[in-house]
């Protein structure tokens, strides 16, 4: 994925407000290392720990897309091995959160969201990127078809968020 610089990053969210997006605080270091073999972006804000952010880029959809992402409080959930609804594993060193989107526009500020569980780190794409353990490979010769897969997952609940 090409990483955006700040400015087109804020510009591209389409369900926060343009104060919210003003004090995000950008991963360090930006940009993210490994960026060539991510499908999407995501990470928790530095500063505001409740909330996280997920950017997917013009080589995946028709345009860069920005989403403001809700974490749940400590308290309310911890860490667990849940399954991640984008990448389908439970290999994340912290495991799974529900992330919470507000959609977009007025559904979204009247309080309709989309949630889904996903990996704390956000390491969705480096995931579906390991080769298989022999144990894993289909019995058919089909081809991994994990990459294509999670990109068709995050695409889905962007064009949610859209919606």
């Amino acid at each position: 994925m090409d990483i955006p610089d700040a400015a087109a990053l804020r510009r591209a969210f389409v369900n926060s407000s343009r104060s919210k997006m003003a004090s995000m605080s950008l991963p360090s270091p930006w940009p993210l290392p490994h960026a060539e073999d991510l499908d999407f972006l995501g990470w928790v804000d530095p500063k505001a720990p409740r909330r996280a952010y997920l950017v997917i880029g013009p080589d995946t959809v028709d345009e860069l897309t920005s989403i403001e992402l809700r974490v749940p409080s400590a308290t309310a959930s911890r860490k667990r091995q849940t399954m991640c609804d984008l990448c389908q594993t439970t290999e994340a060193p912290d495991g799974s959160l529900l992330m919470v989107a507000p959609r977009a526009g007025s559904r979204g500020r009247s309080g309709d969201a989309v949630g889904l569980y996903m990996c704390t780190d956000f390491a969705c794409s480096l995931r579906a990127r390991v080769p298989l353990k022999p144990h894993q490979r289909s019995l058919t010769g089909m081809p991994d078809t994990r990459v294509p897969a999670l990109v068709e997952r995050v695409t889905a609940f962007v064009d949610r968020v859209k919606a």
